[in-house]
């Protein structure tokens, strides 16, 4: 069975934005993508990422930004259905209890993409993040919306679809 690429987008976007037409375009196959506009209760928000996963395997999570905490979230509550994630500017900073979760005990290819002009997720508490969870993090020179950065989270994803 292939694996399946799904994109988890951020809380201000919508379905279909650049990140995902990027996805799309890797060949891959298909990219499932949960619509959760104007969902900003992450706990509203994760009930519709775990209803439109239900019962799929193989998963590879790209994250951006809040849709980075929830593929971490889903990582850590169904292990068993995700085969690796590349997380872009995941909000770990968010004060939320049990957001994200504290500790990931993950055996599964994640990479982590993290601008240095970010001004809404500091690169300081991704940074702390990934070496408390031993995350391997990539900084690029680009802001929140990584829009720059499109080829290298595009290569992160080949790399730990490879892996899979």
């Amino acid at each position: 069975m292939s694996p399946q690429l799904v994109f988890l987008h951020g809380l201000e976007s919508e379905p279909g934005g650049s990140k995902f037409l990027r996805l799309q375009s890797l060949g891959l196959g298909d990219v499932l993508e949960p619509d959760c506009r104007n969902l900003k209760n992450p706990d509203d928000r994760f009930r519709v990422v775990e209803a439109a996963l239900a019962g799929k395997q193989r998963l590879v999570l790209v994250g951006s930004s809040f849709g980075g905490l929830m593929a971490l979230k889903f990582a850590a509550a169904h292990p068993e259905q995700v085969a690796a994630m590349v997380l872009c500017a995941p909000a770990v900073h968010r004060p939320e209890p049990g957001w994200p979760p504290p500790r990931v005990n993950l055996t599964i290819p994640v990479r982590v993409l993290q601008g240095t002009q970010d001004d809404i997720v500091p690169l300081a508490a991704v940074a702390a993040y990934c070496t408390a969870n031993g995350l391997p993090l990539t900084v690029v020179e680009d802001n929140h919306r990584l829009a720059a950065s499109h080829e290298v989270m595009a290569r992160l994803v080949r790399e730990v679809w490879k892996l899979v």
